[in-house]
């Protein structure tokens, strides 16, 4: 299966997608404060299209859950963090795939927000959407993040 990876890192298409049908995928969240607000960001792609969510990813072999945190957040909205605190672990079963996510709540250093290919826009929000997703709330309510300001 290791000759199946590509040179540049990534696993091909149909390879990676029956992985995603197997087993879970370990990534990291980000929960921003900006000011007395969060930051989310409107996924364009699966799993959550079309919904409000937090900056995050996949850890790449090798990387420490901190090192995969900033450069998520870097890659998806080109701001830099300047402190994390560990939140909790989450098991997100969806029906195109299942992720073990763990999740940080962060401060950024001062910077322009620049939406990677993953995301069609961003926003701010001081109280919270009634249709986010119940993943979204768990998180929002074990960040405390009111208290964190």
């Amino acid at each position: 299966m290791i000759s199946k990876v590509k040179k540049n890192g990534f696993i091909p298409s149909v390879l990676y997608n029956k992985i995603l049908r197997l087993m879970p995928i370990v990534s990291v969240e980000a929960v921003i404060v900006m000011g007395n607000a969060l930051l989310f960001l409107k996924r364009k792609n699966q799993p959550a299209k079309g919904q409000w969510w937090f900056p995050g990813g996949r850890i790449h072999k090798g990387e420490s859950f901190e090192e995969t945190l900033y450069r998520e957040v870097k890659e998806e909205t080109n701001l830099e963090i300047s402190s994390c605190k560990f939140i909790n672990v989450y098991s997100r079963v969806f029906s195109e795939r299942h992720d073990i996510t763990i999740a940080y709540i962060c401060k950024c250093k001062e910077g322009t927000i620049k939406l990677d290919s993953e995301h069609s826009e961003y926003k701010l929000f001081r109280t919270m959407p009634t249709d986010l997703h119940p993943y979204l709330l768990e998180t929002i309510r074990d960040s405390k993040w009111k208290k964190e300001l």
